[in-house]
């Protein structure tokens, strides 16, 4: 008699399996005494029983029960012996592990056995049994004569668990049980038997191996036989059978690895292969377009000898080889994605060259600067499914791994005495020079953007008002903002001025000076530096450079408005004292011999034209698009530039650049 903790052990199961594995461990049993039998007429029926509910709407009751019906050899002495025997080796050389009868008990609350046998005498014996839910596996046996014809076995699986739900179309079922136990078709040795899911009411059935033959939904592509060799030379057979499945679903391509004519782990192709992530179409000869995905199974007795006790999982590594198994899953998974990508060569291929193509698009589109990389992209390893960051980043990623290996050599290099002059250094130098062009392209094409949006700025709205003063100002540098928290990249100074990218202290329409009685300021103000200086100090020497913005398409100035004055007027509060340096430590310092730079950027509207020419008598620039003088009041240069002459000026500058990286 058998006495084991049923409930515990169910409770110790820590497989992946899911409502459908009781059906298939049912089914695989049913095979397993059908082929016991020797007859060709075998025949499995997987019967729906639905629970009884009013038919109010359209709705499909769910599936509470099911009946395996098989024509096998039924539950002799030695069968019956072996499902009463916990971890029972009665089938251990076709693969059986003597563990699977207990996914029934999880998933149901009821589980009955019937059946006819033969006994030594070769009478007709039926057999009855539950499966018990306490200490015993067999409990309630009844044993008699049996006036059946020929032998069978039912397993009834009844009152599926709370919690626990079918898929309610007939169909459906019939496709995930098939997805399960395809692997039964596709042995070139051995016929499958018939197998039928049917409703228990009603005569709406699907025979399972016509989705092979007649419906065609599963078609066999490739199979190919393949031998893998470890670290001492000793030969492992395999075989590849490659599946054209046409009713994906939601599915995606796999591939799957069996033992013991089970399938044990699925894994998407496109781990391996991203061309794999979609599905395929085909048109037939009736120019019918059908889509499909792949299958691949791999078998071989290195699968059967190292399957796992639930038929969840191996006994090898996930990932590679170890000490203990010349091979892990993701080899053979790699090795299937080959064989996989051989038998859909052209499709893939074509799917290559339009990532390619998007890639290259990207780059010579939005991304210049990483042309240098695109040819060491290892374009397998990029999702067929790309966005923009990932084309970037996958750039990045070689980009940075150039520059570690270029500095790398470098340092070496650098650090031998010895090394001679035979190219090795100028090679190297070269790498970093090509690192830097990319670096460059890129800030490059970043004025590029940022012209563009200037000169959107500079287009009069809906409203028929140009953008706020604001706007303009924060492109060229962010309100509010001093060099010291703004790096030289966040800014665009260069639109005015080349020579201010580099400036040393910069105020954007901020308060210079603590002091209570400071006046209001300018956009923006530069402290500068000549070149001669070692340091940034604040030094009576060193220039200042003025910027005052005017909201574009503004045209209504009074005489108070006079941008000229009021530069002039802020220049005077500075000399005479009343601003100080950021930190307040000292007065700001200016005198009369300090170089003062000062600029009106707005449109030369009449009023602006009338300051200039008859207010301040400046020049009028050749182009007719600002006016610049010395002022001898202020003691300072003076230039009032319009918009559009900032704009054409600042791309006149950078056109060269722009010409060299094709982009324009």
């Amino acid at each position: 008699m058998s006495r084991i903790n049923i409930q515990g052990t169910i409770d110790n199961i820590r497989s992946k399996s899911n409502i459908y594995t009781p059906i298939i461990e049912a089914i695989v049993n049913s095979i397993q005494s059908i082929v016991l039998k020797k007859i060709e007429n075998g025949k499995i029926e997987i019967i729906l029983h639905r629970e009884k509910v009013l038919e109010i709407d359209n709705s499909i009751p769910s599936v509470k029960t099911i009946e395996i019906r098989d024509n096998g050899i039924g539950f002799t002495q030695e069968n019956r012996d072996s499902f009463d025997t916990f971890y029972s080796e009665y089938k251990k050389s076709i693969g059986g592990k003597g563990f699977g009868r207990f996914m029934y008990v999880k998933y149901f609350n009821n589980v009955y056995v019937n059946s006819v046998f033969k006994d030594s005498s070769e009478t007709l014996n039926s057999r009855y049994f539950r499966f018990g839910r306490e200490y015993e596996i067999i409990v309630d046996e009844k044993i008699e004569l049996s006036k059946a014809v020929d032998t069978y076995s039912c397993v009834t699986l009844e009152n599926i668990k709370s919690g626990q739900n079918f898929d309610k179309q007939i169909e459906t079922i019939a496709r995930r049980i098939l997805d399960k136990i395809l692997i039964y078709f596709i042995n070139d040795t051995f016929t499958p038997p018939t197998i039928i899911l049917k409703e228990a009411e009603g005569n709406h059935s699907i025979v399972l191996n016509d989705f092979l033959t007649e419906i065609n939904e599963i078609k066999l592509w490739k199979s190919k036989d393949f031998i893998l060799e470890d670290d001492k030379q000793q030969k492992y057979d395999f075989v590849a059978k490659v599946f054209k499945i046409y009713y994906p679903g939601n599915q995606k391509s796999k591939v799957s690895l069996a033992g013991h004519n089970r399938e044990v782990t699925d894994t998407p192709l496109h781990k391996y292969i991203p061309e794999f992530e979609d599905e395929f179409f085909e048109e037939d000869e009736n120019n019918v377009k059908r889509n499909y995905i792949i299958k691949t199974y791999i078998l071989g007795d290195y699968l059967d000898n190292n399957v796992s006790l639930e038929r969840e999982t191996f006994d090898f590594p996930k990932d590679t080889k170890d000490m203990y198994f010349p091979f892990g899953q993701a080899d053979l998974e790699r090795k299937a994605s080959e064989i996989s990508k051989e038998a859909f060569g052209e499709d893939v291929q074509v799917r290559v060259q339009k990532k390619s193509e998007q890639i290259r698009n990207y780059v010579n589109e939005l991304a210049p600067w990483h042309k240098p990389y695109l040819n060491e992209l290892d374009m397998s390893s990029i999702p067929y499914h790309l966005k923009d960051e990932n084309i970037e980043l996958a750039l990045q990623e070689v980009k940075f791994r150039k520059e570690q290996k270029t500095r790398a050599e470098l340092k070496i290099l650098l650090a031998d005495p010895e090394v001679s002059h035979n190219g090795q250094m100028a090679e190297a130098i070269s790498k970093i020079s090509e690192i830097g062009k990319s670096d460059l392209a890129h800030y490059v094409f970043n004025r590029k953007i940022v012209l563009d949006a200037f000169r959107q700025l500079l287009k009069r709205k809906e409203d028929g008002k140009g953008e706020l003063e604001k706007d303009i100002h924060n492109l060229i540098f962010p309100m509010g903002k001093t060099s010291e928290n703004c790096d030289y990249q966040e800014h665009n100074l260069w639109l005015l001025d080349e020579r201010l990218i580099f400036s040393e202290y910069v105020a954007s329409d901020k308060k210079i000076s603590t002091k209570k009685d400071a006046l209001g300021e300018p956009d923006l103000v530069v402290f500068d530096k000549k070149q001669s200086f070692r340091s940034g100090d604040n030094n009576y020497s060193n220039p200042l450079t003025i910027f005052e913005f005017k909201r574009p398409k503004r045209d209504a100035y009074k005489t108070d408005d006079d941008p000229i004055m009021q530069i002039g007027k802020y220049v005077k509060d500075i000399r005479a004292g009343k601003y100080e340096m950021p930190e307040g430590l000292e007065k700001i310092k200016v005198n009369d011999f300090t170089p003062v730079y000062a600029y009106v950027i707005c449109d030369l509207t009449s009023k602006i034209r009338e300051f200039a020419e008859e207010l301040h008598s400046l020049t009028k620039s050749p182009d007719d698009e600002g006016y610049f003088g010395f002022l001898r009041g202020y003691n300072m240069y003076i230039e009032v530039i319009s918009f559009k002459k900032m704009m054409d000026d600042a791309t006149l500058r950078n056109k060269i650049f722009f010409k060299k990286l094709h982009l324009e």
